[in-house]
This record gives structure tokens, sequence and C-alpha cells, in this order.
């Protein structure tokens, strides 16, 4: 199990945050805390960081700052300041000694919360599936307003090339994580929910117990924005709530056309527009960012031609290559059952009739506890590879065996990667998939 986040005030965040000068990230490789790492470094601080991998994100940051990738005795001594992400355990070494030095230590969501308190308006983005994505197009649309958001987002924003967008005036836009709670940390004035779907379950104990987090996440905000089409989050409808919707009816209702998607508020037509990528699941974020911006008062003409102009976030259906036998490569973040199946779904109604995929599931927990909906994920792949599970934080206490897995799922494992690209093309497909949520990175090199 992860550490569970920090809870101090943010007048004592920044008290530590104004008397320290060195500051240590905790798993600096990870997405979120390279963002973290990054504003600091703007705000002048001196960045140290420590990392078991080195990432993309790390790489990007060796420059700028101190980074280690192998514990050593002095690793956080004389630090000011101590920020861990929640993929470490209490086992790590350099927390334990921020904590036995007597270093102030903070959660990535607890100094997250501290750095958006400083905004005059919070715009947060959450919901199981999506949030990325929709986090990307609204830091376009507000950018294209000329509104100059702080923007904290959960993947590579390809128009910026960087997750964050770093900012000091009025607004920041951020993703909100659910995973152990970390979202109740961040505070916000509007915000967006994508969907509401079981995941974590090394955290959370059920849909349930998803809902009641969500629910209080959204309590205190003066708008919220949910989907409508979504079931699961139905229950937050409330006097605040503003509703959006493909298939049925809602405050903003999104139309899709054969060549443009339009878009109706209140059954008025505001107008249409034709993003980079038409497939379902990325309309519904689109539309999420069109209502929030809209409600916010961003011109209609704005909002569209920011959202035409989006390229959104990298490893969401994202185009890699194309083999010399015409076999286009794609690679997709998708690590739960309901994601696999938007992107099967959508590479069909791309016209792809073959389709190889290479997946890695990630954690042993969400691939034990959903294990009857992975069954079912891949109807429609014409042919399946399997990694072995990405471990991520933690121990197979669960008993996965990926060669179960395997043949539960009519799959064959991976056992050489350097022969990926031999194998994509006897297959036969037209299309091959690259999915998960785990250091896929380095199949590419064989492609």
């Amino acid at each position: 199990m992860s550490i569970k986040n920090t809870n101090f005030s943010f007048e004592k965040i920044d008290d530590f945050f104004n008397k320290s000068q060195k500051i240590f990230f905790i798993g600096i490789g990870g997405v979120s805390m390279s963002s973290l790492a990054t504003y600091c470094l703007y705000e002048g601080k001196k960045i140290f960081g420590y990392d078991e991998v080195r990432s993309e994100a790390s790489k990007k940051l060796e420059p700028f700052c101190h980074i280690k990738y192998c514990s050593t005795p002095d690793s956080v001594c004389n630090m000011d300041l101590v920020v861990f992400s929640n993929a470490i355990s209490e086992s790590c070494f350099e927390y334990k000694k921020a904590i036995e030095l007597g270093i102030p230590t903070l959660s990535r969501a607890n100094f997250l919360g501290y750095i958006i308190s400083k905004y005059k308006t919070k715009i947060g983005i959450s919901g199981s599936h999506g949030k990325s994505t929709t986090v990307s197009f609204l830091a376009k649309i507000f950018e294209y307003a000329s509104l100059s958001p702080c923007v904290f987002c959960g993947a590579t924003m390809k128009d910026y090339g960087s997750t964050l967008f770093y900012n000091k005036k009025d607004i920041c836009i951020f993703e909100a994580c659910e995973y152990m709670d970390s979202f109740l940390s961040l505070p916000a004035d509007l915000i967006g929910v994508t969907n509401v779907d079981f995941d974590h379950p090394d955290y959370f104990k059920s849909l349930d117990d998803v809902k009641r987090s969500f629910s209080k996440f959204t309590k205190n905000a003066k708008s919220i924005f949910i989907n409508l089409d979504d079931k699961n989050s139905h229950y937050l409808k409330r006097e605040n709530a503003v509703t959006y919707a493909i298939d049925c009816d809602a405050d903003y209702k999104g139309v899709i056309k054969k060549d443009a998607f339009d878009v109706y508020y209140n059954k008025h037509y505001l107008g249409s527009c034709k993003p980079k990528n038409m497939c379902k699941h990325f309309l519904y974020d689109a539309l999420c960012a069109f209502s929030i911006a809209h409600s916010y008062g961003i011109d209609n003409s704005a909002i569209f031609s920011a959202l035409e102009e989006a390229d959104g976030v990298k490893r969401r259906l994202e185009k890699i290559g194309k083999l010399d036998t015409g076999t286009i490569i794609f690679e997709d973040y998708a690590h739960h059952p309901r994601e696999i199946e938007c992107t099967i779904s959508a590479l069909h109604k791309m016209g792809y009739k073959r389709i190889f995929c290479l997946f890695e599931a990630h954690t042993y927990s969400r691939t034990f506890y959903l294990y009857e909906e992975f069954k079912k994920a891949f109807l429609g792949v014409h042919s399946l590879y399997l990694l072995p599970v990405y471990s991520a934080r933690e121990k197979n206490a669960f008993g996965i065996e990926t060669e179960r897995l395997a043949s539960d799922l009519g799959a064959t494992v991976l056992t050489n990667k350097a022969k990926i690209k031999d194998i994509i093309k006897k297959s036969g497909a037209d299309v091959a998939i690259i999915m998960g949520a785990g250091t896929l990175g380095d199949i590419k090199k064989y492609l």
C-alpha cells in the first residue's frame, strides 16, 4: 500500500515553502511529480530527486536538477523540504530518512493543493477516464482566449510538449486524481467529472466507495459538470450541476455527424467543429471542456477554433509508426477494461478490421479484481499478445500469473520483445496497438 497523503494546512506549507531553497522529490520521474519539480524550478528553488527508473520526464529535468537513480545514505541530507509520490511505500529509504531527520515531508497531493490555492479561479478535472485529454483541451481553449492559465496535466500535452503550462496569473486548471483520495486535497471552484468507474482496487473497495469520494470532492464546488451519459455519475446531479451528453438530452448536447461535431446549449445551436480525433470518447472530453469554457464566458468561436487545433496528450490513440507491410502502429495508455473497450471500438470505427494488440496489465490488484472484465475487454482483437504484469508499487499477493491470464484471454505471452516487429508482420494485421500504462516505451525501439 502506498503512503497516505499528508494533511498540512496551506498556511503551514506556505511557511515550509518560503523557507526552503533545496526541495527533494521522491519519485521525481512520475508525471505529476516532474510537473511539481518544474514548477518549483520556475519559482527559483534548487531541485533534487530520486527515482528507481530513468523516465522521459526525469531525463528532461536532468540538466536542471540533481537526480539519483539509486539510494545513497546522504540522499536527503541538507534538504529543506521533501515531497513524495503515492507510488512509493513506507519502506522507501529516502522517505524514512527524511522522517528520521525531521525534514518537512509532504505528499504530492498536499503540495499540489497548496500551489492551486494561490490562484483565484481553480478548475479541476476528475473522473476515472479522460482527465488528461480534457485538461489539455481546456488548456488550449483558455490559452486561445488569452487567459493564460497555469495547467497541471497528468500526461504530456502535445501542444506544449510538457505536463505543465506555467503561469502565475489568476487561473489554474488541473487534473484531480482520485487515487488514495488525492483529489480531496485539491481546492476547486469548477469541477468536471468525465465519468465514474470502479478502479484502484488496492485503495477503493467498491464502486460505492469510489462514488463516496467523488461526492466529497465535488460537494464544495460552485459548479460541477457531469457526463449524463455515464450512469455512474447520475448521483452527482444536484442544484449546482451542469450536464453534458451525446446520447441523451442535457444542458450541453453534442451531436456527432460524419464530418463535424455540433454543440447545443439548452437546445440552442452554438456551432460546429471537427476535432483532430473524432472518436466518441475524445468527443466526450471535448464536450466537457466546451461546457466548462462556455459557462466561464469564453466566446464560442474561440472554443471551437481551439478544439479543432488541439492535439490532446501523448499515448492516447497516438500514431507512432508504420511498418513496411503497411500496418499502422498506435500507442495507447488504456489499462482499465472500459478504456480498452473504447480504444478497440475506436479503431474499428476508424476502418481497421484486423487488430493486433500488445497489452501490459498494470498492477496485480487491478488485474485480480477486474479479471472478469479484462476477459471481455479485448473482443474484436484479431491477435493479442501480453507482456508480464507491470507491478508498479505492488507485490504479487494475488497469485496473478501472466501465462494464466494469457490463456483466459486467448492471448500469447511475448517472451522476446526484439521479435515484436516480425510477429506483427506475420499476424496480417492492418493496425497494431501497443497498450498499457507501464513501461512500454522500450518496445518502440524494436518497431
